[in-house]
């Protein structure tokens, strides 16, 4: 700590400075309450307005960190079943396919190697759509099929439109 500040002033003066020095109803210059003459009762207010916002800011830090480990444990646990190359999709796949993350994955493993850039001539993408969907891709994703067929993002949203969220597989030769 610098010159015996306490951690709290110093996560406050950095929130202070993150905050380009202004909090709601006051300037940088009124966090030096003894140069602003702010009466004690004031002072307090602010200063308890200050620890709030630290503590706000460091649980959604915490919450922030926990959902990346949290994620990272999955494209990990995915990773070892499907291969790194598959197991990586699993954000999106989470996103599109809430509950059938293991299918899709699956299929994706079957269909393409996780490989975003694959073609069969006539399938391509992550689920080797086929270009007969080309109008539909669009409609769904508002990409053209030739360019956003290619997109992880915009294969796995269509794939999910197709299969209705990972509950038909139907379209697919590789079927979990």
């Amino acid at each position: 700590m610098r010159g015996g500040q306490s951690f709290l002033a110093v996560v406050i003066s950095a929130l202070l400075v993150a905050a380009g020095g202004e909090l709601p109803g006051r300037t940088a210059a009124a966090a030096s309450c003894s140069t602003r003459g702010l009466g004690y009762h004031e002072a307090l207010v602010y200063k308890a307005q200050l620890r709030a916002q630290a503590i706000a800011a460091a649980r959604r830090a915490a919450a922030r960190a926990r959902a990346e480990r949290r994620e990272a444990a999955q494209i990990a646990y995915f990773s070892g079943l499907y291969g790194a190359r598959t197991g990586r999709w699993y954000p999106l796949v989470h996103r599109h396919f809430p509950g059938h993350e293991r299918e899709a994955l699956y299929v994706i493993r079957g269909e393409s190697g996780g490989n975003p850039g694959a073609s069969n001539g006539i399938c391509r993408g992550l689920f080797q759509l086929h270009v007969c969907h080309a109008a539909a891709f669009r409609r769904v994703t508002g990409k053209p099929y030739f360019n956003g067929v290619y997109d992880p993002a915009a294969n796995i949203r269509f794939a999910a439109h197709m299969s209705q969220g990972g509950r038909n597989w139907s379209s697919w030769s590789v079927r979990p």
